[in-house]
């Protein structure tokens, strides 16, 4: 273990100790690797040394994290980035979104779908930025910790229906084929499951797979539904944001509920 002053750390260190404010509420847990909106947040805060994990033989820090959830941790660590650079997250709300998606990546039945979907790094990358623009979402709505941790699980697997690929397919089977293997799990909630079958759903009815309308789409299923065309939107057919919110309120009361396109436009920095 060393210590380091702030100017001295980098993403990727693990503080070898938990950080607490002045109030005894967790700036950073033990563990965790720091990101750009971490270290920030210790800077606001006021925080002059940070004692850190000395790397092992290979120059590796030592996380608490298990491989699976390091590596996908790390990678929305560099999406984060990514959603910040298109003024869609800001660093200011980072720190909170980054500690919900770790904490929900940690979970064990989350271990097999993360390893399936990394082998398709477009899949990969479009779920975990879904879950970081998902959370923020939950954060703007005031979601306690119980339902963002739940929001972030939702949206981590919405898309797991699909395996190992990332085909649309005019049916929406995939959505339907998540649902039968989520409510199979033992491990994950009946309502991660009907986010999976209903995140393709329209707010009119005209949707599929079995054509809910409006509230009978649970609440998870429509932010959801929102996240996920916008980060096709922009990182997938390469709209800017503005373009982006543009044609998703277009489908305000026909694809989407016009309260989460609200929600989306209230959340982005520019």
């Amino acid at each position: 273990m060393k210590t380091l002053v702030l100017s001295q750390l980098q993403p990727g260190m693990i503080p070898a100790q938990t950080i607490y404010d002045t109030k005894g509420l967790i700036l950073v847990r033990s563990g965790i690797p720091l990101t750009e909106s971490y270290i920030k947040r210790l800077t606001k805060f006021g925080i002059h040394t940070v004692a850190i994990q000395e790397p092992d033989a290979e120059n590796h820090y030592a996380s608490v994290l298990s491989p699976i959830a390091e590596k996908a941790a790390r990678q929305a660590c560099q999406l984060m980035a990514d959603l910040n650079k298109h003024k869609t997250l800001n660093w200011e709300t980072g720190y909170k979104i980054e500690q919900v998606v770790y904490s929900a990546l940690e979970r064990l039945p989350l271990q097999p779908y993360l390893t399936k979907m990394s082998r398709n790094p477009i899949l990969y990358d479009h779920s975990l930025r879904t879950a970081l623009i998902s959370v923020n979402l939950g954060l703007t709505k005031n979601y306690d910790y119980l339902n963002l941790d739940f929001l972030a699980t939702c949206s981590l697997l919405h898309d797991c229906g699909m395996g190992e690929t990332f085909l649309e397919d005019a049916n929406n089977a995939h959505a339907f084929q998540g649902f039968l293997e989520i409510r199979n799990h033992a491990g994950l909630d009946m309502l991660t499951a009907l986010v999976c079958l209903q995140h393709h759903e329209r707010f009119d009815g005209l949707g599929g797979p079995l054509g809910f309308a409006k509230y009978q789409i649970t609440e998870f299923a429509r932010l959801i539904a929102v996240a996920d065309y916008y980060d096709r939107l922009v990182f997938l057919y390469q709209n800017t944001p503005r373009q982006a919110v543009f044609k998703i309120a277009a489908g305000s009361g026909t694809l989407f509920d016009p309260d989460m396109i609200k929600l989306l436009e209230a959340t982005l920095t520019a």
